[in-house]
């Protein structure tokens, strides 16, 4: 049996971390261009105007869903950062309060009050011990993950940017608009049931993961049948009146 090693297992983590801005940046890359493709090919017929929409919203999507996680994990670290600070200001000026509520922490965890108060009076001769279980046990703010704002930033804005060209290729690729939309959303389902059942079913061990893929693809479905009949529902609005 190979050996644990915690460092390896840390460094794992902190790389699963970043799942969420991956699958949620393909995601909504992919939703996002899926649905104008369809609600454009419902409402104009020139092939080239839905093209450049389409290449309008990636840019903008892109861009923005980039921002976005750049600026939310920013003021997310600042906050707890400062939160984190102003525990341990506190802490410090009440150590016996910390002790006692790090007492009732660890019994609601099993530990009877009598093994817990060695555990304390053992953290209590290292300060900076005790204050960083304080903050993990009474808190929760030790186990907080800081992320960092630019890779963040960085990784969402890729992902939507990859997750977009899903749908747009086969449909820049195909020259008919119906046969073209008709290509982009069967990779968009496919590529969406890839993600959902590698990412959502296999990495987290579920039992059925094809499941979560069928669950990406009727989100997928749904979400370009909505538009595409917002399309039709708006195409009169667009007409010009003769004469």
């Amino acid at each position: 049996m190979a050996a644990l090693d915690p460092q390896a297992k840390r460094r794992t983590f902190e790389r699963l971390a970043n799942v969420r801005e991956i699958v949620f940046g393909i995601q909504d890359g992919v939703l996002t261009t899926a649905g104008v493709l369809a609600g454009l090919s419902g409402a104009v017929a020139q092939r080239s105007q839905v093209i450049l929409a389409a290449l309008a919203s990636t840019a903008a999507g892109a861009l923005s869903m980039g921002a976005g996680a750049y600026l939310g994990t920013r003021a997310e670290t600042r906050i707890l950062r400062s939160e984190m600070r102003r525990v341990r200001e506190e802490s410090q000026g009440q150590p016996y309060v910390v002790q006692e509520s790090l007492l009732a922490a660890l019994a609601k965890e099993g530990l009877s009050r009598e093994a817990g108060y060695r555990i304390v009076q053992l953290l209590s001769a290292a300060p900076q011990a005790l204050y960083n279980t304080a903050e993990e046990k009474i808190y929760g703010l030790a186990g907080a993950t800081f992320g960092n704002p630019l890779s963040d930033g960085l990784l969402m804005g890729v992902a939507f940017l990859l997750g977009a060209l899903v749908p747009l290729l086969p449909f820049m690729l195909v020259a008919s608009l119906r046969l073209g939309l008709i290509a982009g959303l069967a990779t968009t389902a496919i590529v969406l049931f890839a993600v959902g059942y590698a990412f959502e079913g296999r990495l987290s061990d579920q039992r059925y993961p094809a499941v979560a893929g069928l669950r990406f693809l009727a989100i997928a479905m749904g979400a370009a049948a909505i538009g595409y009949v917002i399309g039709l529902l708006i195409a009169p609005l667009g007409a010009v009146p003769a004469g």
